[in-house]
């Protein structure tokens, strides 16, 4: 476990949260390091704790009663993983597990429920999570029922360059293969076309991406609905401010 040492800025659902407000929640706030492929909570299960996202995103995935899975959204620094978010009911419809290495704020749920009792401001901005994440489930299902695997991956790639501002994207074929709903051998195969077109340069846990515009042109056009979209939503909104780079 790490000590809370930099700014709450990093997760803009911390960062809307008026002062002294925040001052309550300082004291339960840890900073923790989840590696990539961590699950939190899986279907049917209660979600341990509270968690904002800051240098990862959370993957949600629904799980067939035959094992086979499908990513449906990502939930990182611009929002929280929590019941009121994503279930309601106490129980998790889903499954929650990190999509790379990186950092989240971990908050008791009893702390995070009696706040959101307590604030007008917090229930407000977990409506705007709400939010953020159906405009994530819609657009994402639709995508999986309708658009070949290599423009879904070119879409996947794309948003996880907008989350991340970066073009190395740590994951592996097993995972991608996990968030997509297809087999393994499926995604080195679709991966390997978009490879050989000189978008992506592969290795052995991550992928390069090596031309943005490329897999701009070769993604379905969801990456853009979604991006725009949750863009829309934290702009309009003025308890979230929307992130610059986004």
């Amino acid at each position: 476990m790490i000590e809370l040492s930099h700014s709450f800025d990093a997760n803009r659902f911390l960062a809307a949260i008026d002062r002294d407000e925040l001052a309550t929640l300082v004291p339960h706030l840890q900073l923790v390091h989840l590696e990539s492929g961590q699950v939190l909570c899986e279907p049917g299960e209660m979600l341990a704790a509270v968690y904002l996202p800051v240098t990862t995103a959370i993957s949600l995935q629904y799980v067939s009663s035959g094992g086979m899975t499908l990513e449906v959204a990502e939930i990182g620094s611009e929002s929280v993983v929590c019941d009121d978010v994503i279930g309601g009911s106490g129980r998790m419809p889903c499954r929650a597990v990190a999509c790379r290495d990186g950092f989240v704020y971990r908050l008791d749920r009893r702390v995070f429920a009696a706040a959101f009792d307590a604030s007008p401001v917090i229930r407000h901005l977990v409506f705007v999570c709400v939010r953020l994440l159906m405009a994530q489930v819609s657009q994402i299902t639709f995508c999986s029922r309708h658009h070949v695997l290599k423009h879904q991956l070119c879409r996947w790639f794309l948003l996880a360059y907008d989350r991340t501002r970066s073009i190395e994207i740590q994951v592996t074929h097993s995972m991608l293969a996990q968030m997509l709903g297809v087999r393994r051998e499926t995604v080195t195969d679709a991966a390997g076309e978009i490879q050989k077109l000189g978008l992506i340069r592969q290795y052995r846990s991550s992928i390069e991406l090596a031309d943005l515009d490329g897999l701009e042109k070769m993604s379905c056009g969801c990456r853009a609905i979604v991006r725009d979209e949750m863009k829309r939503i934290l702009s309009a909104d003025s308890g979230v401010p929307a992130a610059s780079r986004a």
